[in-house]
């Protein structure tokens, strides 16, 4: 799927649009929606699923900003929304919506943190006029298993495995990784996530792969 990312303009050049679902204005906050509560929204470097992963947003996450920055998908998505500055009627407001839903409008957004990257806006809803609206808390996800492990001069690890055995949390050296289940025929826990962090073993001994590719094995505690 083509995309055509629109240069970044200053917001006193940007006419006013009617469907700021096509073109949110720079500062825009965003809130994510139809992830579950213990998975995460991927920022990738350029706006499609196969490009480098660079962040992860959290459902219930403050502080997440358009850029100002958008990419719509080659067709009737692109026509639509780049005629939209004028005001869609209802056909095309119709269009807008359903080109969202189906994953062909991406907007560049930017963390708290400063993190920056791109995010389906299929997964991201516009706070009303602009606003910073505080999102109800995501319900907590119910841990299955908490892991204790010691790993040399790394310190200590844990691993909180989520209910279900899917998704869990690996904290190690003052971070922490959302790691997903990867299944493996021999061993107990196996987990990866695309930026290259690894964890393979048991409750006795297991293998930390950082996202960098450095290795540490670590003993049960």
């Amino acid at each position: 799927m083509l995309f055509r990312a629109l240069a970044l303009l200053c917001l006193s050049a940007l006419p006013a649009l009617a469907e700021p679902i096509c073109d949110p204005d720079r500062g825009t906050a965003l809130s994510v929606t139809g992830v579950a509560a213990n998975d995460t929204l991927n920022m990738r470097s350029s706006p499609a699923a196969s490009h480098a992963l660079v962040a992860r947003i959290r459902p219930g996450e403050t502080g997440v900003t358009a850029t100002g920055r958008v990419a719509w998908s080659k067709g009737q998505c692109y026509t639509t929304c780049s005629g939209a500055e004028g005001g869609l009627n209802d056909t095309g407001r119709s269009i807008a919506y359903a080109c969202k839903a189906k994953g062909q409008i991406w907007y560049e957004v930017r963390r708290k943190n400063g993190d920056t990257g791109w995010a389906s806006a299929k997964f991201l809803d516009l706070a009303d006029d602009g606003m910073v609206v505080e999102p109800p808390p995501p319900p907590k996800p119910e841990v299955e298993a908490r892991l204790s492990y010691s790993c040399g001069s790394a310190g200590k690890m844990t691993v909180v495995i989520y209910k279900g055995g899917k998704t869990a949390d690996v904290s190690i050296g003052g971070k922490t990784y959302f790691v997903l289940r990867k299944e493996h025929i021999v061993l107990r826990f196996s987990y990866a996530a695309g930026d290259g962090a690894r964890l393979r073993g048991g409750t006795e001994l297991i293998e930390w792969r950082w996202p960098g590719g450095n290795k540490v094995t670590c003993t049960g505690t």
